[in-house]
């Protein structure tokens, strides 16, 4: 009989494709060859308030059972007025030191993790009446309560951390930083994420393994105007006001460019309709690569990406990108791969927009070329399956 692996994350659905929640269906698969794997989750599809979308109980899918618990407190009105509360804090301290601290009570902090959801006392049930019976768990990402309470519920220490953090408000609360510093092994997706960690968390150690992206080459898109094209979730969090803001500015500055900007994903924002700006709603995984072949530019408007898997997937696809200079991971991406723009305010924006357009073929085709190659060196599935499976060894060895 094969030795069991649990893997909890927050969600896990076929058409969440992105995140997290990919990052954990990876890594079941990567391991379902000498694991019976199973995932512990949610029985929500949607973050907005965590309702019991999906049916509770199991599912067998592709060799890995989901086991879907009932989400007993979502997220209401009460969070929202919390998350001002801590908002305000970080705008007013942030500019004094790196490691922000909001003075708030072990209580208040608490109150504000699970009051964001989801909260799955079943799911705790199951950890601490079956946690033996898992050779191995790992548990992501580090934001909600149910990852949390989780990793309290666990009745040994043969258990991982995939925080998956980003330079945002809650992970300057002191809960995460002591869980974080708590776990028996931490896995890290990008060297600035673990970075990161050293910084607001005063955590050192824990190994990149990161996650392999799709890199099969795909036809370029035709389409009846230039474009660049932004995939995922359409949110004020993912920078996207500002990207719309930023591409007007640039139509301004330009009346005369043909240029659009296309988006595919889920439009939590409301796009409307806007000037050149095109919304294709969920495209399925060819038609994302081929958007990607064929864009002028992918952006990554994101302040907070711990990898970005659009990112590297449109690299892999030979696309120029240009991306948010407030995420260090990008940032990181774009100078180790040496290809690509960062911006960090308009004007920036409407300047990297502009030199990207203004490639000839040859300095095109350079730029796709050193972007493929970085993602195909750092991002391989034999690569990560390896730091994967040195990590289990070791949680088998506790």
């Amino acid at each position: 009989m094969k030795p069991r692996i649990a893997i909890v994350t927050i969600r896990c659905h076929e058409k969440l494709v992105g995140g997290a929640e990919a990052l954990a269906w990876q890594y079941a698969g990567l391991l379902t060859g000498d694991f019976a794997v199973e995932i512990l989750t949610s029985s929500a599809f949607d973050y907005t308030y965590w309702k019991n979308d999906l049916a509770v109980g199991e599912e067998a899918r592709d060799g890995i059972l989901i086991r879907r618990f009932k989400v007993a407190r979502g997220r209401t009105a009460y969070f929202h007025g919390l998350h001002q509360l801590m908002l305000d804090a970080f705008a007013q301290r942030k500019e004094t030191s790196s490691r922000l601290h909001y003075g708030w009570p072990e209580a208040l902090e608490e109150e504000f993790i699970h009051a964001q959801g989801p909260n799955c006392p079943d799911l705790l049930t199951h950890l601490r009446e079956h946690g033996d019976g898992y050779a191995a768990v790992f548990f992501l990402p580090y934001l909600y309560p149910m990852i949390l309470d989780g990793i309290r519920a666990m009745p040994h220490r043969r258990w991982a951390l995939i925080p998956a953090l980003h330079d945002e408000p809650p992970a300057y609360l002191e809960t995460f930083a002591h869980m974080g510093r708590s776990a028996p092994r931490i896995l890290w997706n990008t060297l600035a994420e673990k970075r990161l960690g050293a910084r607001i968390w005063n955590l050192e150690g824990g190994n990149v393994v990161s996650m392999t992206v799709a890199v099969e080459p795909a036809a370029a898109a035709v389409e009846e105007k230039p474009y660049l094209l932004y995939c995922g979730r359409i949110d004020v969090s993912k920078g996207c006001a500002a990207l719309l803001e930023g591409f007007d500015a640039y139509k301004r500055a330009n009346p005369r460019s043909p240029l659009q900007l296309v988006l595919t994903g889920n439009d939590v924002l409301g796009v409307g309709k806007r000037r050149d700006v095109r919304y294709l709603g969920f495209v399925d995984e060819q038609r994302k690569f081929e958007l990607m072949a064929g864009a002028v530019a992918f952006v990554q408007p994101s302040p907070y990406e711990s990898l970005s898997i659009v990112l590297l997937e449109a690299m892999a696809q030979r696309a120029p990108v240009i991306v948010n200079g407030q995420c260090e991971v990008l940032v990181d991406h774009v100078h180790e791969s040496q290809s690509g723009y960062v911006y960090r305010n308009q004007g920036e924006f409407i300047d990297a927009v502009s030199r990207v357009l203004a490639l000839g073929s040859g300095a095109r085709a350079e730029q796709g070329a050193k972007a493929r190659e970085y993602v195909l060196k750092n991002y391989s599935e034999a690569q990560v399956s390896a730091r994967l499976r040195a990590e289990v060894d070791a949680l088998l060895a506790l």
